[in-house]
């Protein structure tokens, strides 16, 4: 069979672009934002202005920041397999996109897009505030919010389901706190697939378990693993080019 390579990035890779973690660092999010005001279902009605002002800084924010090495590292091998490297994202920026990769899939929404919550269309969103006081209806940004329902999550574990011994994994940036995509990849895989994490932290997410649910911990920042000639760039391009 042909080789595939799924990669799966969290907030650790676009963090060096300088958009904020949720959950890590001083700097997180959640370290200054209460999650169950501006991002839970439950509460969103009754903190609807709070909830859009916050993303709508989010978002504003997104104008000030530029794809990465490793955003558009990324982007280069999809160019250079097309058909064959998918890639799938928990982050709500469009850094992926606009480093050239094409058919991304936010497992938990997008910044750039809000939600018509009466007709439950989408539209489309530059890096603008809303005016969510001047437009008629209830909108809610097009992101998941703890206690709702993730529709990418089926596909997601249908992808991890699907992997086996002609699949290399590479998980780029993720804390594994939310979705411990190493783990769902080698289960899925029954422990077939190659699994890489590349991720700063000295330690790893999993503790004590074993085995350890990947081939390899690159314990390095995205951009320095994701280097054009580094060693790992050069083990995914080879190992994709050594194809049946």
């Amino acid at each position: 069979m042909t080789r595939r390579l799924s990669i799966f990035t969290g907030a650790g890779i676009s963090a060096e672009s300088g958009v904020p973690t949720f959950r890590s660092g001083p700097d997180a999010l959640w370290e200054n934002h209460r999650v169950e005001d501006v991002c839970h279902i439950d509460t969103f009605e009754r903190n609807y202005e709070l909830v859009h002002r916050f993303y709508n800084a989010r978002r504003t924010a997104l104008a000030g920041v530029e794809p990465n090495l490793a955003h558009r590292a990324i982007a280069d091998l999809q160019r250079t397999f097309p058909g064959r490297v998918r890639l799938m994202t928990t982050n709500v920026d469009d850094l992926h996109e606009r480093a050239g990769s094409r058919d991304v899939r936010h497992i938990h929404g997008t910044l750039l897009e809000m939600l018509d919550l009466d007709s439950g269309q989408t539209r489309p969103l530059a890096y603008e505030e809303f005016d969510y006081a001047g437009t008629p209806g209830r909108y809610k940004p097009n992101v998941v919010f703890f206690g709702e329902a993730a529709p990418v999550y089926a596909e997601l574990f249908e992808r991890m389901d699907s992997l086996d011994g002609d699949d290399m994994v590479l998980v780029v940036g993720s804390s594994e706190l939310v979705l411990p995509f190493c783990q769902l990849a080698w289960r899925g895989s029954l422990g077939r697939a190659r699994i890489l994490y590349v991720d700063p932290c000295a330690d790893s997410p999993y503790g004590e378990l074993r085995p350890q649910p990947y081939h390899r911990h690159y314990r390095m920042p995205a951009t320095e693993a994701l280097a054009e000639n580094g060693e790992l760039f050069d083990e995914i391009r080879a190992w994709l080019a050594d194809s049946a």
